[in-house]
Order: C-alpha cells, then structure tokens, then sequence
C-alpha cells in the first residue's frame, strides 16, 4: 500500500465543502479495510461487514486510493492498516490543507515495525512453551494501538493453535483510542480470515480504557503482557502537560512516578501487576536501563519480576522520525517477591538495528578506578544560557555582533580540547521577551567565576581553560576548587583514562545519536591520586597544549603522565587506549 497516496487524496477531499477531516480518516482507514477484506475473500461487491470501523452509510470515497488486494494475504494485510492509521494520527489540518504534526510525538504513540515486534515475541514465548497451559495462554497488550503486537503473538502462536482459536482465547487488547481499537479490531478479522468470523468477534477480548486507570483485579492475569507503551515524560526539557489531579492519583497509585515520572514507566509497574506469574515484554527507550531517574522505576519491576539479562537493544534507527534508541525489557515472575532493586540493568548494546549487539566489557582497570572516590561536587555545575523557540527567533543573531546583539554565546562547537575558539552567537537582551519567555540570563560578569568549560554533547570530555565569556547549555561549567587546578582538570579530561571512565560507566556516551556528559557524570569521575609531582606534570601539559595546540607528542607525554598518576601498569594503559579508540 502506497501510504503517501491515501494521505494525497485526503489532502485533496478536503477542498471538498462540509469534509470533516475525522471522517475523512475514518473512511481511509474502513476504504483500505474493504479492499483488503474483498483481496481476501471475506466480502463481496459492496457488502459492509459489522464492526466500529464500519459505522454509517455512504459510498467509500476513497477506494482509487489504494492499489489492487489481490494479492494481499491476512498477516500483510492487517499490518499495513496498523501503519497506515499510524501516518493518519501523524496528520491533522492546517489552513484547509493536511500537514503532519506532532502530535504523534507528543502522545509517544507508534506503530512498532514487524521485524521488532517478531524479536520480542520469539524471546518472550520462550518461557510459555514450557508453561503446563500451552499453548491456550493468555497474552495482553495494555497499549494495544492498532494491534501489531497482538497479529506478532498470535504469528508465534500459530504452530500450535489455528488463527480463530487465537483471536478468540488467547489475544487481548486494552488502549485509550476507540480509533485505535477498531482499528486492531478488524486487524484481528482480517488476520483470521474467515467469512463467518466478523469484526465483533475479532473484537471480544478488546477495551477501550486507560489501563492505568483501571482497577486492580478489573483484568485477569496474564501469561504474557507485551507492547510498545506509549513514550512521554511529564519532567525535563521533553515534558508533556498533566493535570494536577492526575499528577496525584500517579503519585498516589504507583511507586514508579518519582524520580524521572514517565508515562512508560508506569506501564512497566502496571505490567508487573497484569502478569503477576507471567512474562513482560515491553519495547523501551535505553535510558529506563540505567538513568538514575528511572531507579523507581527497575525497583518497583524486580520486587516480583526477573529481569533476562543481558537486555537487547535495538539501537537510535528502530523507528522512522525517532532518534531515541529503543531496547526489549524482558522479566520473567520471582518465585517471590522481594525489596527490589535499583540497579542499571545491563544490555547487549547496538547503535543500529542492522549491527551487532554486544555487551560492553570495559578494561578491568576503568571498573576498578569507577569504585573509587569521586572527585568533588563543587567542581563542576551548569550555568549555561537555555534558550527556547521565542528567543531563538527574535533575540538570537549569528555573528558579527551589532544592532542590540551585543550579549556573546559560546557555543559546545566553539570549544575544542584545550581551545576556546571566538563566539559566533550573539543575543539581543531584552528582557521583557526574556521575561515573558522564562529564560534566565546571567550578568556577563557572572561566568568569570568559571575556570574551564567542558562540551555537553559529545561522546566524551572535552574541555579547555574558559575565557570568561557567557555561554549556552551546550557546555558545562568548571570552578575553582583548591589544590584541583583548572590545568589539571583540563589536563585530566581531555586524557584517554577520563574518556574510557566516561564511555564505559554511561551508555549514552556511546550511543550514535546525541551523546551526552553531563554534570553528574563528571562528579562520578575518579579523584586522582594525591602525588603533587605527577599533578604538576598534568597541569603543565595542559598549558602547553593551550598554548600552543596539541600534537601527537603531546597527546602520548599527556596520557602517559595520568596513566603515571594512576599507577596503571603497562597492559592495562594498552588496555585502555584500545578500549577508546574503539568507540572514537
């Protein structure tokens, strides 16, 4: 199906006096139903079979739209209806014409790719097969969409039932859209395939609810619960509304809204409650592995629930439009049931679905050095200028600086290791839009108390010794701090042992899409030994390299001098050399 030229002829229909853009994508999704059912055999001429998504009367409009169902069969068929409602919920109007929005990304709502789906359904049965129940197991979506993971689980069930049998005492589906569940209603109908099966039976087992809304003990229990729940934070740059009564009955419902509340971490907790002798199988984003934020989150999961470690991860590319790298949460039910526990979990990691996914085994040095004594807090801190749309557009002028924009913005481009190179953005302060906007701004004097500056997205630490100039949240702040000179800091960071402590404690340093260092990853960094004479020898190096650039000479005395400090020995130093060049 040629998704693009439904989309085309909505967008032309609505020219069309008195054409409702949600009945138009309702007659879309029923026109590519009907093609579909008469491809396969399930109507004939202009019959109308029953079911939500076949409400009302009227001619399909847009049945030009799509190409000829011949040649489709059930599982094909009841997939691209599930992709094609994911592109109509990613469109809305705009001035009489249909544009794509983001609302899509603000609901975190997105039909799951089959080759994904079929993973976490393979890993997932593996377990069941064992069950005394096989192969008439109960399998749950709690954010069913348009079914795509309901149509994988009853694919990996098929050896053992038939496809009525599924759909009829094996799949259920609960999602908040009533669109949604008819869509994965007639799915289900086209996935079955048989002429005295209607879309009402399909839809038996299906509810529209808001799961997290439900009552305990309003589901029975699962043998499996599966999906891809819905990705929206309500804390952080990202954060979608919530209403304060909402807000509450999550705090007051669930142990894992603290710390980062997302609304797939509930999910997760809910998860545990539907399969409280089964099996989770939930497509997650990286970050729930190992943030510290999401600590509520794992411990409320590992008070009942075993995870399969290591984890799959499916890398920054499993999604069209997404960038935030996804991976399969796996757990299996405890014998019983215990404190929890926060721990990151650990993952069989990949940049992209296409590559290999591996575990990461850091040289047994770095391990030993991350269980040291941290360097100290006060070393480090954000001060950086944050801005949004409104001032980005108005305020913001790129070089040279004149008419008002005289307020320079360092930029994390602008730094390089050991060099801080000449602003090439400048701000208009005015400070009613600023006011009106909620973005601080600084007095220019204040950033003379930072000593050094360090980029905030990359793979690792890059620093320099700071000109005093204001900068933006791209780079991270660095004081004075006693006998921990600027040089040494600088010297320390910008050093092969800090960039292999760095990539191997966090995982979003090595993730291919937006890296991150960030303040609390430098604190975790290991205060180095207290030997004056080795410190020296650092700092100087790193004034030399300010100086006058740094060359591979320098670069080998630098490294070689903390790994001195260090005390590493010479197969460890070889060790992690190898270890960052790797991940360069």
């Amino acid at each position: 199906m040629e998704i693009a030229r439904v989309v085309a002829s909505l967008d032309a229909l609505l020219e069309e006096p008195g054409a409702p853009y949600e009945e138009l994508r309702l007659e879309a999704l029923r026109a590519f139903a009907l093609r579909s059912a008469r491809g396969l055999g399930l109507v004939c001429g202009d019959e109308v079979p029953e079911g939500r998504l076949f409400a009302g009367s009227g001619a399909v409009r847009l049945e030009h739209a799509f190409p000829e169902a011949s040649e489709l069969d059930q599982a094909r068929a009841a997939s691209e209806l599930g992709q094609l409602l994911e592109a109509l919920l990613a469109h809305d109007v705009q001035r009489g014409r249909l544009v794509a929005t983001r609302s899509r990304k603000r609901s975190g709502s997105f039909y799951t790719p089959s080759a994904i789906t079929a993973v976490l359904v393979e890993q997932s049965l593996e377990r069941l097969r064992r069950l005394p129940g096989w192969p008439r197991v109960k399998v749950c979506d709690p954010s069913a969409g348009a079914g795509a993971f309901l149509l994988a689980a009853g694919r990996g069930l098929e050896p053992a039932l038939g496809r009525r049998a599924i759909v009829e005492q094996c799949l259920y589906g609960v999602d908040i859209s009533p669109l949604a569940i008819a869509v994965a209603e007639t799915a289900l109908w086209l996935y079955v395939g048989e002429r005295d099966f209607t879309p009402a039976m399909a839809g038996r087992n299906l509810l529209v609810a808001d799961t997290l809304a439900l009552a305990r003990g309003a589901l029975p229990a699962f043998d499996l619960v599966l999906g891809n729940p819905p990705w929206v934070a309500y804390a952080g740059r990202a954060a979608q509304p919530l209403t304060s009564a909402q807000r509450r009955r999550y705090q007051v419902t669930f142990a894992a809204f603290k710390g980062y509340p997302t609304l797939h971490g509930l999910f997760v907790e809910r998860a545990a409650e539907l399969a409280p002798r089964g099996t989770i199988a939930l497509l997650l984003p990286s970050p729930l592995a190992d943030l510290d934020g999401y600590r509520h989150v794992r411990r409320a999961l590992t008070r009942t629930h075993l995870v399969r470690e290591p984890l799959l991860e499916f890398g920054q590319d499993a999604f069209d439009g997404v960038t935030q790298p996804c991976f399969a949460l796996l757990a299996d039910a405890a014998e019983q049931s215990g404190p929890g526990e926060e721990r990151p979990f650990r993952l069989a990691e990949r940049q992209r679905v296409a590559g290999a996914a591996a575990e990461v085994a850091p040289p047994a040095a770095v391990l030993r050095l991350l269980g040291s004594e941290p360097l100290p807090r006060e070393l480090f801190g954000e001060m950086g200028f944050q801005s949004n749309r409104v001032v980005s557009e108005r305020l913001f002028r790129r070089g040279p600086a004149g008419d008002g924009h005289d307020y320079p913005l360092l930029e994390g481009k602008d730094v390089a290791e050991f060099r801080v190179g000449q602003p090439r953005l400048f701000l208009k302060a005015d400070q009613a839009v600023l006011r009106r906007s909620g973005c601080r701004l600084r007095a220019a004097g204040d950033y003379q108390r930072v000593r050094f500056v360090v980029r905030q997205t990359a793979k690792m630490p890059i620093a320099a010794l700071h000109t005093g100039l204001p900068f933006r949240n791209t780079l991270l702040a660095g004081f004075d701090h006693g006998e921990f000179t600027p040089e040494l800091m600088v010297g320390l960071l910008n050093s092969a042992l800090f960039r292999a402590l760095h990539l191997a404690a966090r995982r979003d340093a090595r993730q291919a899409t937006f890296p991150q260092v960030k303040v609390a990853h430098l604190r975790a960094l290991p205060r180095p030994p207290d030997n004056s004479e080795l410190r020296a020898r650092v700092a100087e190096l790193a004034r030399s390299a300010t100086g006058g650039g740094v060359d591979a000479a320098l670069r080998a005395a630098l490294d070689e001098s903390v790994f001195d400090l260090f005390e590493l020995r010479p197969e460890e130093r070889h060790e992690v050399v190898a270890f960052v060049s790797m991940r360069s």
